[in-house]
């Protein structure tokens, strides 16, 4: 039995900008439990658990611009959309026993929309490697033929076993806008024993060409460049001396191990710099975490071509919400139509410049003491900015709990969170503050 589900939410970029270099241990200790034969969805990417400077979406609530060059013009807008796709395929007895699924963004400039085709043809293709293991022992029909024969096995022994096998890919936007689009994949795969395998990818692309960026092409002087990049990566791996103490034991080249990462597949923009990051266990033991290496943009001024630096911000803007039968018709710019869920039509209107704007859906965890946090579950839309203009968007306004959030930054990098809400007058609709501390 075989069910598919396609649902299109989009894919935001929360960018929150730090001035100097950062380190980010990612622990497998927070990916969530592993999979029961009663669970619904394989392990989704760990948060970042930050140990210097925060990489972008790590929850920092204001951070400075870069100091660099300063970078291209505002540029076109970007936006970015994700269809994900989940397969359930199940054994003779109704059990499941694979869970498939993996999420692709596709991207909209409407301004330069060869250059997006280009980049959305390169994102279809790492689906399509994805969906057939191409280079890997992976893939749908290969992972549906080994827990068929591991669920065939438990019935005719009767072991002890986890019949659920589970592959997942997610994808986050890291960084778009006039300059360049960005993303970093995270692949989880289940199929029993105590642990998975895990890994992260990434792939960056001009955002004026469309074409997928190597190290090489960043700079004039690529080798120059790169030895800049290594030298930096050992910089901030030194200042955490435990861990380099632990790179370089038993006489192991600790510099060496660190200039290896610095290769492509395991790099991307973020809005503080780029960030480097090794395979699961290459730099230590998977149980103890995954170290990330943010480069910042103020170390690169005069080695990378300035144009891959982040753009130009000024201005700021307001929000306003209003549903759409109470707007004159032609009184509003829409950019764009999102469908959240069966709900309400209404406006998101923006006067004055805004950026990276995300809409999400997210869910409350009551913690201890009753400290109350928000976990973020889809990103169903990202702009690269908006100004003067207005998002439509169809969805259920909650009469309690909120579980719609927009966020944005402003040209100081300035990060803020609103919930769509009930005003609790007349049935009116608002967008409330943000007062609750986001995790992961």
């Amino acid at each position: 039995m075989k069910k598919i589900l396609c649902v299109m939410l989009c894919l935001g970029v929360v960018f929150s900008l730090c001035s100097c270099a950062g380190l980010d241990t990612i622990r497998n200790a927070e990916i969530p439990p592993l999979p029961t034969r009663e669970a619904t969805a394989a392990p989704d990417e760990p948060a970042p658990e930050n140990t210097a400077s925060p990489e972008q979406g790590s929850g920092g609530e204001e951070n400075t611009q870069p100091e660099a060059s300063a970078g291209a013009e505002l540029g076109d807008r970007v936006i970015i959309y994700t269809k994900k796709t989940q397969e359930d395929y199940g054994a003779p007895d109704g059990s499941i026993i694979l869970l498939f699924s993996y999420v692709t963004p596709k991207v909209r400039i409407d301004e330069r929309p060869a250059a997006a085709e280009k980049i959305n043809e390169q994102l279809n293709l790492l689906e399509e490697a994805y969906i057939s293991g191409t280079g890997n022992a992976g893939g749908r029909n290969h992972l549906l033929e080994s827990a068929t024969d591991n669920y065939n096995y438990i019935h005719d022994t009767g072991a002890s076993l986890n019949t659920l096998f589970t592959s997942a890919r997610t994808v986050k936007g890291t960084r778009a806008d006039g300059s360049v689009v960005s993303f970093r994949f995270w692949t989880s795969v289940y199929t029993g024993g105590t642990g998975g395998s895990y890994g992260y990818y990434g792939i960056n692309f001009d955002a004026e060409t469309g074409d997928k960026l190597s190290l090489d092409s960043l700079s004039a002087d690529p080798e120059g460049f790169k030895q800049k990049l290594i030298d930096s990566v050992i910089a901030l791996a030194r200042k955490d001396s435990a861990f380099y103490s632990q790179l370089s034991q038993n006489g192991s080249d600790a510099d060496g191990a660190l200039a290896a990462i610095v290769r492509e597949g395991s790099w991307y923009f973020s809005p503080e710099g780029i960030v480097f990051f090794p395979a699961f266990g290459e730099l230590r033991p998977e149980d103890e975490g995954l170290t990330m290496f943010t480069v910042p943009y103020s170390a690169l001024a005069g080695v990378m071509d300035e144009r891959f630096f982040p753009v130009k911000r000024d201005g700021t803007g307001t929000f306003e919400i209003v549903r759409v039968g109470e707007v004159t018709d032609g009184t509003v710019a829409s950019i764009d139509r999102l469908v959240v869920s069966d709900g309400e039509e209404m406006y998101l209107k923006v006067k004055g410049t805004i950026y990276d704007l995300t809409i999400s859906s997210f869910y409350y965890v009551d913690q201890a003491q009753g400290d109350e946090r928000f976990y973020e579950t889809d990103r169903h839309w990202y702009a690269s900015y908006m100004s003067d203009c207005a998002l439509q968007i169809c969805a259920v306004v909650p009469n309690g709990m909120p579980d719609l959030m927009i966020s944005y930054t402003d040209a100081d990098y300035v990060q803020h969170r609103l919930f769509l809400s009930e005003s609790g007058v007349n049935g009116g609709i608002t967008l409330v503050d943000d007062t609750i501390k986001a995790v992961g």
